[in-house]
């Protein structure tokens, strides 16, 4: 990668003797390396002819998705928020990096699926005031008894589509 001054020097250089194998020439013996390509030089030069410096431009960079498009999915998304993004992305013939990106930087919407494992149940309540209330006691009693305490969280799936939870406390 060349410096500016390097740039600049094969321009001021071309300007004043109008031959790139010259200017390869002495960049070649002043900076001790090997020199752009000539078609490197004459467009550094054009360059400089047009605008009167040698700044890199702004590029383009990726198009902007169109408003029209971020409404289309928005509206999308509204009709059936159940929809996939990879349906929506078929469905509006739009890929699927671009609906990915809208919902998440233009309109700032996250994936989620709602998954319910457990079901409360009506004694459910009495039993988690009744631990933390054994919990709070033996913390008082033992020293140090949180850092004896296990929680144990496993799920065995079966083929028919049955999951057993079990959970286990080791004290």
């Amino acid at each position: 990668m060349l410096t500016e001054q390097q740039k600049t020097f094969c321009v001021l250089r071309f300007e004043k003797c109008e031959s790139v194998i010259t200017v390869q020439r002495d960049f070649r013996r002043k900076f001790n390396i090997e020199p752009p390509t000539a078609q490197s030089i004459r467009r550094w030069h054009k360059i400089f002819q047009e605008t009167g410096c040698l700044c890199k431009g702004k590029s383009s960079g990726r198009p902007r998705t169109s408003d029209e498009n971020v409404e289309q999915i928005r509206e999308s998304f509204v009709r059936s928020p159940q929809k996939s993004v990879r349906q929506a992305s078929r469905e509006l013939a739009i890929p699927l990096t671009t609906v990915w990106r809208v919902l998440r930087r233009r309109l700032r919407l996250k994936p989620y699926r709602i998954q319910l494992l457990q079901a409360l149940h009506d004694g459910d309540m009495q039993k988690r005031i009744e631990f933390c209330t054994f919990v709070l006691e033996k913390s008082e009693e033992v020293e140090q008894f949180f850092y004896r305490i296990i929680f144990n969280d496993e799920a065995t799936f079966h083929l028919n589509g049955k999951k057993e939870n079990v959970r286990t406390i080791f004290l």
